[in-house]
């Protein structure tokens, strides 16, 4: 029975982590398709929005480019200090545009300014990257291997929870980022009062797929540690 409770517990923790990804997608998925038909009443399209606020900000030196990655395909690279921008967000000018490219230039700023959890994010990420590509290999091999040898299983849980601090680290850049750029927008005059609700909106939509990212990886690793004490039950018994 006890055993009964603890498959129930797996099963749901693995629901939820699939349901919360599949919110967020269609979360930013549909404030993109809502806000991308908006046009914002300056008429600024994403590349200008970027370079305005790149200019503004002393950064000249850092190009805005078309991303080959497709939709929502938008970033800042700090290895090549270049912004990409998807050709729907570089060529529009919906508040969608102005949006995204106001959020990824705030990773721009951040960078210059040392912001504090980006440095600490870039410790990480080197590790996180390993972790991510290895740790549910790792962690699968393990839960075959856990009764003779369950330290694989452990080393596969760790780099899960390395990747899980990676992405806790990335809410603060992520919330951050988008601060930037509401203030940017709003004291270069490129929104007014009446579009900044709508600005928030997409930035909120596209911070909740962070979130969900850190809720869906939790659950996972809350699901690994009930079928470890489920085993560890079961081999007692």
């Amino acid at each position: 029975m006890i055993l009964s409770g603890y498959y129930s517990q797996q099963y749901l923790l693995y629901i939820f982590a699939f349901v919360i990804i599949m919110i967020a997608q269609s979360s930013v998925q549909r404030a993109y398709n809502r806000y991308k038909q908006i046009r914002n009443e300056k008429g600024i399209t994403g590349k200008d929005a970027a370079r305005m606020i790149l200019d503004a900000n002393r950064l000249h030196n850092v190009p805005v480019e078309v991303s080959t990655g497709g939709s929502l395909s938008d970033h800042y690279d700090p290895v090549h200090h270049v912004v990409r921008l998807s050709s729907d967000i570089y060529y529009n000018t919906s508040i969608a545009s102005i949006a995204v490219a106001a959020h990824e230039v705030g990773h721009v700023i951040q960078h210059k300014e040392h912001y504090g959890f980006i440095a600490i994010r870039n410790r990480i990420l080197p590790v996180a990257n390993i972790a991510s590509q290895l740790g549910w290999v790792i962690l699968t091999i393990g839960l075959f291997m856990f009764v003779s040898t369950p330290v694989v299983l452990y080393i596969g849980l760790s780099m899960i929870c390395v990747v899980l601090l990676f992405q806790i680290v990335t809410l603060p850049v992520e919330f951050n980022a988008s601060s930037r750029a509401i203030k940017q927008l709003q004291s270069m005059h490129m929104i007014n009062e009446d579009e900044k609700p709508y600005v928030k909106g997409m930035l909120k939509a596209a911070a909740f797929t962070y979130v969900a990212a850190v809720l869906a990886t939790l659950a996972q690793i809350l699901r690994i540690l009930l079928m470890i004490l489920g085993n560890n039950r079961r081999n007692n018994d």
